[in-house]
C-alpha cells in the first residue's frame, strides 16, 4: 500500500536523536474509524485478546517525550510520570508531564499502549493495546533536547522500579555507558523494545543495534511493510504501524485527531502485546516472551526462522495469546554471540570483565603471603640458633609488616558495583564516553492534505 502524500513530504531527517512517528492527515467526516485509525485494534485480534488479558500486573516503562496526561483518551490510565529534571549539561529542562506540542510524541505512544477510546472532536480515538498496564513514563527528550545519560538512567530507574517491558521509539547517538544500561536490563528479565528508524540510514544507529533487544518495523492494514524500509540481519519483527488514529495539538489545545505512522507505532503496539501476554501468562520470563514472540509470527506457532527484509516475521497477537510461553526455554534468543557486538553476551549474563578482580601478581587479602603471619614458621625454625640469626628474621619480619599497610585488592569474585545505597553509575552530566549530542524532533505536524 502506497501512504498519502504526506507520508514523502513528513520523512524525518537524520538527527542525533529521533523520535520516530510520523504525522498524517487529520481526521475527516468519511473517515472510517473502525478500518482505518483504529484497525490496530479491531482487525489484529486485540479486542478479542482482551477478553481473556488487559495487560493488569504488568509494568511497561515508556521512553520518549513528555506525556499530557489531561488528554481524554488517557483518562483513568495509571500513568506514573517523573518529577521535572533540569539537564546538566546545558540547563535544559525536562519537565515530567506537559500539555504542550511537546508531549505529542509520548502523549500518541501512552494512548496507545493505554488509552481509553475516547472521543475527541466526534470520533473515537486511541485504544490502548494493554489498557490495564501500569505506565512509567521517562522523559528522554524534549522538543529538539537530549541529556548526555538521560537514557541510561531511565533504563536503570526503570529496572530499580519493576518494569517488565521498556519501550523506546527513538534511535539516537551512542554513549558508552548506553551498553552497561541495557546488559543490567536484559540480565533482570525485562524485555527491550525499539523502534527500527522510519527510513533506511547509512549505517543502523543506536539502540537499535543492541544486542539482544526486540527491532520492530511496520506494515500497514494490508500487511504490506512501510514505504521504505529498513533492512538488516538486526530486524526482529513487523507490527501494526501506519494509520494510526492519535489525538493532536492544534492552535494550543488537544482537540484534534491525526493518523501517524512509523516505527514508534509499531514499537508501541508491540510492547502493548507483549504485555499482553505477561498479563495472561504470569509467571513467563521476559526470555520466554521473546521465545514466544518469534514464535508465533503469521498466526501458527513454529520454529524461528528469519530474513532481513520482515525479521522472524509479522506479529500476531492471536497466536501469542494461544501459545503458553513458558513452555519455551528460559533464554534470550536474540542475544549474537559476536565480540563486537552491543552489549557484549558476557555483559548481559554477568560473566564479563570484573573490574575489580585483582591486578595480576596482587594478592587478596585473606591470601597474603608477605604478612606478619608468614613469619611464624621463621621464627619456630630459628627458635634455639644464633643470636645473630634471630635479630636478622625479626628485621625482615619487621619490613614485611610495612609492606602489609599497602591497599590490597578485593577478594576474586566481588561484585563490580558500589555498595548498596550508592547509584550504580556517575551523576548525572558526569557519564563517562563520548558526549551525546542533542536529538531532534521530526519536522512540525503538517495539517491537512499536504
Amino acid at each position: 500500500m502506497k501512504l498519502s502524500g504526506t507520508r514523502a513530504a513528513l520523512a524525518s531527517t537524520a538527527t542525533a536523536v529521533l523520535l520516530v512517528g510520523l504525522a498524517a492527515p487529520s481526521a475527516s467526516a468519511d473517515w472510517d474509524t473502525s478500518l482505518g485509525g483504529l484497525w490496530y485494534y479491531s482487525e489484529t485480534g486485540v479486542a478479542q485478546a482482551h477478553q481473556t488479558a488487559t495487560g493488569a500486573g504488568v509494568t511497561i516503562a515508556l521512553l520518549d517525550s513528555p506525556v499530557n496526561l489531561d488528554v481524554p483518551t488517557l483518562a483513568g490510565a495509571d500513568i506514573r510520570t517523573q518529577p521535572d529534571y533540569v539537564c546538566p549539561d546545558e540547563g535544559t529542562a525536562f519537565p515530567g508531564t506537559s500539555s504542550g506540542e511537546e508531549a505529542e510524541h509520548g502523549t500518541a505512544m501512552a494512548e496507545l499502549l493505554v488509552g481509553n477510546g475516547a472521543e475527541v472532536g466526534g470520533f473515537p480515538s486511541s485504544q490502548g493495546v494493554a489498557p490495564d498496564a501500569t505506565i512509567l513514563s521517562y522523559v528522554t527528550v524534549i522538543n529538539d533536547r537530549g541529556c548526555t545519560g538521560r537514557v541510561d538512567e531511565s533504563i536503570r530507574a526503570a529496572v530499580a522500579a519493576g518494569a517488565d517491558i521498556i519501550s523506546m521509539s527513538f534511535s539516537g547517538a551512542f554513549t558508552e555507558d548506553n551498553g552497561e544500561a541495557i546488559a543490567e536490563a536484559l540480565r533482570a528479565g525485562v524485555v527491550i523494545v525499539n523502534a527500527m528508524p522510519n527510513d533506511p540510514p547509512s549505517e543502523l544507529g543506536w539502540p537499535a543495534t543492541a544486542n539482544g533487544i526486540v527491532t520492530v518495523e511496520a506494515h500497514d492494514i494490508n500487511s504490506e511493510i512501510l514505504e521504505n524500509p529498513v533492512v538488516s540481519p538486526l530486524l526482529t519483527v513487523v507490527s501494526p504501524g501506519t494509520e494510526i488514529v492519535r489525538t493532536g495539538w492544534e492552535g494550543g489545545a488537544w482537540n484534534a485527531q491525526w493518523l501517524s505512522s512509523g516505527t514508534s507505532e509499531a514499537t508501541a503496539f508491540t510492547s502493548g502485546a507483549l504485555a499482553l501476554v505477561k498479563s495472561a501468562y504470569p509467571e513467563a520470563t521476559g526470555n520466554q516472551l521473546i521465545q514466544s514472540l518469534i514464535r508465533t509470527t503469521g498466526g501458527t506457532a513454529h520454529e524461528p526462522a528469519r530474513s532481513d527484509d520482515t525479521g522472524f516475521g509479522l506479529i500476531s497477537v492471536p497466536a501469542l495469546m494461544a501459545t503458553d510461553p513458558t513452555t519455551f526455554e528460559d533464554v534470550n534468543p536474540l542475544i549474537r554471540d559476536d565480540p563486537d557486538a552491543v552489549p557484549s553476551a558476557a555483559q548481559i549474563d554477568g560473566t564479563g570483565e570484573n573490574p575489580t578482580d585483582p591486578e595480576p601478581g596482587a594478592t587478596a587479602e585473606g591470601s597474603d603471603t608477605d604478612g606478619p603471619s608468614s613469619l611464624v614458621p621463621v621464627i619456630v625454625g630459628v627458635a634455639g640458633v644464633l643470636v645473630l640469626l634471630l635479630i636478622v628474621g625479626l628485621i625482615i619480619g619487621a619490613t614485611r609488616g610495612k609492606r602489609k599497610n599497602q591497599p590490597i585488592p578485593g577478594p576474586p569474585g566481588q561484585q563490580p558495583y558500589p555498595p548498596p545505597g550508592q547509584q550504580p553509575y556517575p551523576p548525572p552530566g558526569q557519564q563517562a564516553g563520548p558526549a551525546q549530542t542533542p536529538p531532534r524532533q521530526p519536522p512540525p505536524t503538517q495539517h491537512g492534505g499536504m
